[in-house]
Order: structure tokens, then C-alpha cells, then sequence
């Protein structure tokens, strides 16, 4: 009878030995979440440099389980990782980093993260427009008529100056983060 008392008391300790991690839960935004945010001041690659500081609040309470992980007002601090200047053919194009977040508290902690565009995690680079077209004939042969064939314009190879690009606080703005950031 000891010995059944004794061998139930060691398989209750082991259990709760092996399995503790299953107690410790600590809530956190997975790497990958998206927080929606809006620049503090409008930013252009105008007025930027790579290197410079930029900020962005966040507008509405981020919620995990019951636990709040960011507040409404939280800033967060970033920097820009690339930025390349407009040139004949391209425009200008920006990369943003983010690596602090200011509490309302006044506690700063250190995260990864990087600035996603609409749908982009670079604001521009796109092409320009041609400045100006060619015609081009391309004759075929049509059953029952000798002179057929089509007239298209292509670019002739010039393109235009490109345009610096910018955001706002009215654009879609998020922060991805690139690791998991607990509570």
C-alpha cells in the first residue's frame, strides 16, 4: 500500500516536473503582425536622407487575449534603411526600419519591425512614363485583301525625369514585426 502511495505521489511530481512549460504562457504579437500606424510628420524623399529618423503613432489599442500590448498613442521609432533618388526613367524610392517603441509610460523596448505600404515594403521605385513614341507597321497579309497590316505606337527608348515620392496620414501605413514581441 506504501509503495502505491509512493509511486503515485512520484508519477504527480514528474508530470508537473516534465510538463511546466505548459503553465508559463506569455502573450505576445506574433513575428509578422501588422500594426496600423501614421507618420508623425508627412515624410518625401525630398526632405530625407538615409540614416534619418522618422516616427509613427499608433491609432487605436492593440489587444492580446485581455492583455493590452500597444496603446492608443504609442510612437514608433524608426529610421530609413534605403533610399534612392529619382533618376531619368525611375522614381524615387524608400525603405523604412523600425527599431524602438515608446510607451505612453515613457519605457522604450527595442523590437524589429519595418514600415509595409499598401502592399510594399519599399515606397516608389516604379518606372516613368515614356516621353515619347514611334510608329510602328507591321504588315500581314489578310486573306482576300493584298495590303493589310496594323500601325503601333512604342516607346522610342526616352523616358521621363522621375518624381520624389512621399507618404501622408491619410495613407495605408503598418508595421510588420520581424520577431516576436512579448508583453
Amino acid at each position: 500500500m506504501v509503495k502505491k502511495i509512493y509511486l503515485t505521489i512520484l508519477i504527480i511530481f514528474l508530470f508537473f516536473v516534465t510538463s511546466s512549460y505548459c503553465f508559463a504562457f506569455l502573450p505576445c504579437l506574433k513575428k509578422g503582425t501588422l500594426v496600423k500606424v501614421y507618420p508623425k510628420v508627412p515624410l518625401s524623399t525630398q526632405s530625407l536622407e538615409e540614416g534619418s529618423r522618422v516616427y509613427f503613432i499608433s491609432p487605436a489599442d492593440v489587444w492580446v487575449l485581455e492583455n493590452k500590448a500597444i496603446e492608443k498613442g504609442d510612437i514608433f521609432l524608426g529610421y530609413v534603411s534605403m533610399l534612392k533618388m529619382p533618376v531619368v526613367g525611375v522614381n524615387a524610392a524608400m525603405s523604412i526600419n523600425i527599431d524602438f517603441l515608446v510607451k505612453k509610460s515613457g519605457e522604450k523596448r527595442e523590437i524589429k519591425g519595418k514600415i509595409i505600404f499598401s502592399n510594399s515594403e519599399i515606397l516608389g521605385g516604379n518606372l516613368t512614363n515614356p516621353a515619347s513614341y514611334n510608329t510602328t507597321i507591321h504588315p500581314r497579309k489578310v486573306y482576300g485583301n493584298p495590303w493589310g497590316g496594323t500601325l503601333q505606337y512604342v516607346p522610342s527608348g526616352e523616358y521621363e525625369f522621375g518624381q520624389h515620392v512621399g507618404i501622408d496620414a491619410r495613407d495605408n501605413i503598418f508595421v510588420q514585426f520581424d520577431e516576436d514581441y512579448y508583453i
